[in-house]
């Protein structure tokens, strides 16, 4: 018979999965109800802000209207509830002087398995000890444990989905939120990909007013990361595209890492048409990288980090390393620390590639995944779900959108290094376990339904602010890939202009094709 404390367990273990599976759910109805609500009217909607009356959230500083379909988006921050000024003297005390690193991606595309992997790869690197972490990440409940003795109602009370930095503020609007709003308005397919980074419609003129709301939300967030004397970085994780926000609202040091996946394996928003949404999503952040508008950055494919791992690990850290230099920053600890670390400290930030792309049971409902290919286990993480799948074939089934994915595979996505896995590499994983993973760059990619990966010239850090710094890396390591190989010198390097006029003619195009 269960014990009261296990019952206890039990049922705050239960709280915390009804929890997640509902905003899980929710937000994906809510979105796709955005998606399929046919637009027979043009109408404004608008959240204005307003002072909470909860007791574990603080005012609302936001308001958001959107209208014409779309096509005009209005969100305003007000902060002139506070008196917070915009210096650095009103930062919280406990993250001055620490480097802020901000995981950005669409939803399912792994932006919480690369939280993971920086985590353990930075306090490997920087820690002075196991128990002196160097990076740390946001903690929901941190701020009420001492408050509770009962779990059960801690979680129900204090609990948000994930540990996602956008619940922990009341500065801009959350996905969720901007789902609801997008799908009230009426919106038209082709503005629905503007919530994957609204916030960037939030930003003031005014550079005083933009500092002043990075004091605020740098303020809400520091409350939930555990920081100590020997923290150095603090990581936010939220699947959005937010880069030009929290670039022009920072009020620290910050690093952008922006992971990508292909977009019919993991597709997001759960619509067929998600190549397109895709397409203009980070079409937004490309063009931004491109025009130097972002001073610290790179970016990593999700497929890249699953296979070559160590690859695109050492390369992150460098981008870590040279940003650090580049801007005169420093660690806590001592260089013989590191190296001490770097020996002895476990890295299980490998968890998903060594036990889902080995089949092991347990880690992934294989049934939720397509039995596309025999041989490539069904809990592999690069077999795209079900229901990816069946938004994909729908896709294929409509002319128009057809029309844009071929588009995108053909001229786009081969630019991230995306190949198909066919069915004569369906010893794929196997290859992985043994150390010879490599792809050949000949396999086409398809806009059919089938496992995706990118191929080895592209298993590493594909854009990045740090380009210089990642070119002496490889030289270092005996690659000459980065040292102007014929068609990859954009690899490591700010995103080129040739990609980023690609989508935008892509998208030019895709917005008459009839459906």
């Amino acid at each position: 018979m269960a014990t009261p404390r296990r019952k206890k367990m039990l049922l705050a273990l239960f709280l915390v999965v009804l929890n997640m599976t509902f905003c899980i759910i929710t937000t994906i109805l809510q979105f796709q109800k955005a998606v399929l609500t046919p637009v027979d009217r043009v109408e404004a909607v608008s959240f204005h802000a307003q002072p909470s009356t909860t007791n574990n959230t603080v005012s609302q500083y936001w308001s958001l209207a959107v209208s014409d379909r779309g096509e005009t988006v209005d969100c305003r921050i007000a902060t002139q509830q506070t008196t917070t000024t915009p210096t650095n003297e009103n930062l919280a005390r406990d993250v001055e002087n620490k480097i802020m690193i901000h995981i950005h991606g669409m939803h399912h595309s792994g932006t919480g398995y690369l939280r993971k992997t920086l985590l353990n790869a930075l306090n490997r690197e920087f820690s002075p000890s196991p128990s002196e972490p160097a990076a740390c990440i946001q903690d929901s409940l941190l701020p009420y444990r001492h408050l509770y003795n009962n779990k059960t109602e801690l979680y129900k009370d204090h609990h948000k989905m994930e540990e996602e930095g956008q619940h922990l503020q009341t500065m801009y609007p959350s996905f969720h939120t901007r789902a609801q709003v997008f799908k009230e308005a009426k919106t038209a397919q082709f503005e629905l990909p503007k919530i994957a980074y609204l916030a960037d419609y939030c930003l003031s003129n005014d550079d005083t007013e933009n500092k002043r709301i990075g004091n605020i939300l740098l303020e809400q967030w520091s409350r939930y990361w555990n920081v100590t004397s020997s923290t150095n970085f603090l990581l936010q994780k939220t699947p959005s595209l937010d880069v030009q926000f929290l670039e022009s609202t920072k009020r620290l040091p910050t690093l952008h890492v922006i992971v990508v996946r292909h977009p019919m394996t993991s597709n997001s928003w759960g619509v067929p048409y998600m190549g397109y949404g895709w397409a203009m999503a980070y079409h937004h952040v490309l063009k931004l990288l491109n025009e130097g508008k972002v001073e610290w950055y790179a970016v990593v494919t999700y497929e890249a980090l699953l296979e070559y791992y160590d690859v695109v690990v050492e390369e992150l850290m460098e981008v870590v390393k040279s940003g650090m230099k580049r801007f005169g920053l420093t660690s806590t600890a001592t260089q013989q620390e590191q190296l001490n670390m770097s020996s002895n400290y476990s890295d299980d930030g490998r968890f998903r590639r060594q036990l889902h792309l080995r089949g092991a049971s347990g880690i992934s409902n294989p049934k939720k995944r397509a039995n596309l290919w025999l041989g490539v286990p069904s809990n592999s993480y690069l077999i795209p779900k079900k229901k990816s799948v069946e938004q994909w074939r729908k896709c294929l089934a409509q002319s128009g959108c057809r029309q844009g994915l071929d588009l995108l595979t053909t001229d786009v996505l081969p630019l991230f290094g995306y190949v198909s896995i066919q069915k004569s590499h369906a010893s794929l994983v196997k290859r992985i376990n043994d150390g010879n993973a490599t792809l050949s760059r000949n396999v086409p990619l398809t806009a059919d339904p089938s496992p995706v990966t990118v191929s080895k010239d592209y298993g590493r850090v594909l854009f990045s602010s740090e380009g210089e710094a990642l070119k002496l890396l490889s030289q270092r390591n005996g690659n000459s890939g980065r040292d102007g190989a014929e068609g990859l010198e954009y690899i490591g390097q700010p995103p080129p202009t040739d990609l980023v006029a690609k989508i935008t003619e892509l998208l030019r195009r895709l917005r008459y094709i009839p459906k």
